[in-house]
Parts: structure tokens; sequence; C-alpha cells
């Protein structure tokens, strides 16, 4: 059986979904009180918490895989710990888990430097292994940007002219079902996961133009102005400031840093090339 944590979310929710139409047993982790609306009628319910070890130990009865989201929390890394410390009690044949892409525990960026540790104390726990470093998800741009455009079609964000290779989260996911459902001999890869193409901001707006039949413009705006609008719009305080670090670290990527950089993840592994913004948007 593989126990999907993270279920909820994106990525996880096209894993459990994969998996199902694909006859596997799956057990997903859900936290009390998190609806299980949407889940496969064969999917067993497992309710429990990263931070609660004896309901992670109970979720991992019978488990002989799993795949590990913990999405961005403070306590992300000691979340992280604690799901791999049970999955090495358990003795589990293969945790997948998703990274971010470069990974780094020296990076001045929150999220990345938080997985950096994280993929860290994976490679030293003994557990089996594979880690995904997937790069910025192209729904961000239908979830986030579209809703975001003004009356004047401007939107704006802190990454200059940083081009970002990202990826369409159901890929992700189609690359986590075949390493979970392949032979254990991968233990210890890690694979970095982008889109076809790399782009800017400015060339999300000529796409979103197309897309919306209607002129939209991007516009950079300074680190500040975009924590002080993440505040406003209910963010923590925390969860802005991890953004627009995470943004910071774009803009020193620039136009061919680590952030463009573009693999053949999705094909090399599903055999199907992977999406493109272009597809999202239609």
């Amino acid at each position: 059986m593989i126990l999907v944590i993270g279920g909820r979310s994106k990525i996880g929710s096209a894993l459990i979904d994969e998996l199902s139409r694909r006859g596997e047993p799956v057990r997903a982790l859900m936290r009390p009180r998190e609806g299980d609306d949407g889940l496969p009628d064969s999917v067993d319910r497992a309710t429990g918490d990263l931070a609660d070890r004896e309901s992670l130990s109970a979720a991992l009865r019978d488990v002989d895989r799993v795949f590990l989201l913990c999405g961005p929390n403070e306590d992300e890394v000691q979340l992280n710990r604690n799901a791999i410390d049970a999955a090495r009690e358990a003795g589990v044949q293969l945790l997948v888990r998703s990274s971010i892409l470069g990974s780094d525990p020296a990076s001045p960026a929150t999220f990345v430097h938080h997985h950096g540790e994280s993929d860290a104390y994976l490679k030293a726990s003994g557990v089996p292994h594979v880690v995904l470093r997937p790069n910025l998800f192209q729904q961000n741009v239908t979830e986030n940007t579209i809703p975001s455009i003004d009356e004047q079609g401007n939107f704006y964000a802190n990454a200059a002219d940083a081009r970002i290779s990202m990826v369409d989260t159901r890929d992700v996911a189609a690359v986590a079902a075949v390493l979970l459902l392949g032979e254990p001999a991968q233990d210890g890869a890690a694979h970095d996961i982008t889109g076809p193409e790399a782009f800017s901001y400015h060339d999300v707006a000529d796409k979103l133009s197309t897309s919306l039949k209607r002129p939209v413009t991007y516009n950079d705006a300074p680190d500040e102005a975009v924590r002080e609008a993440l505040l406003g719009f209910g963010v923590g305080d925390w969860m802005a400031g991890a953004l627009v670090e995470l943004y910071q670290d774009y803009k020193r990527s620039g136009v061919d840093g680590y952030a463009a950089q573009v693999t053949d993840t999705v094909e090399r592994i599903t055999g199907t090339p992977a999406r493109a913004l272009d597809d999202l948007l239609a």
C-alpha cells in the first residue's frame, strides 16, 4: 500500500487520482477536520498530522511506499523529519519526497533552505528514497496571477526579468506515480522537474493577453510593496516574507540561472512531454 501525505495538495490530489486509476491500494493522511471530498471511494483514509508521531505510526501500518509533501510552514523541517523518522521505524521500502528546484540548506530563501535541510535529513536517514525537485507551479498563474489583474489589465510581482521554467503540478504527480510503482533500485536519486520552456512574467503577460483576449501587462514591483500587498490580502507575516524571498531568489537566478533551466525529466520518466503553460491556459 502507498501512503500519500499531502493528499489535499495539487500534486497529492493528482497523484491519488493516478494511483487509484491504476488500481493501486492508496491511503491518504488527512488532518483532523480536513474534508475528504473528491477522494476516490477506493482510497483508505487515515486521520493524523505530521506533528503527531503516534498518528503517523498508525497511518504507516501495512504501508510499504510513501509520498511525502509537506506544505509551507514555519515548522516544515521538523514536520518532514517526523515523517522520515516514522517511515524509517516502519521499514518502508521507498519514500518519494516533494522538494523544490535548487533546494539548498545555505539558501537565503526560506522555502529553498527548508527543503534543502529536509533533503539532507532524508539522505542521512537511511530510508530508501527519491527526491522530486519541481520548479514553480504553472497553476500559480491561473489561481493567483489572473485573479490579481486589475481593471486596467495590470498585475504585479517582484520577479524583475527572471525566467522560470514553470511546471504543471499534474506532471509532478505523474513522475511521482511512476517512481512509486517502479523498482526500488532508484534509491537516492533526485529529479529536477520543469516545464518545457522558461519564460519571464513579461512572457506570462503576453500569454494571458492572448488567452484572455485583452491587454495584460506585468509590472515589476519593489519587494516591500509586494510584501505589504500580501499582508493586505490576509497572508500571514511568515508566509509573506517567504514568498518575497523566493522571488528574490528568482531575480538572483536571472534570465539563465537555475530557475530558467529546462529538464527532460517528465518525458524521460513518464514517456509523455511536459505540459506547457499555454495548455493550462487553454
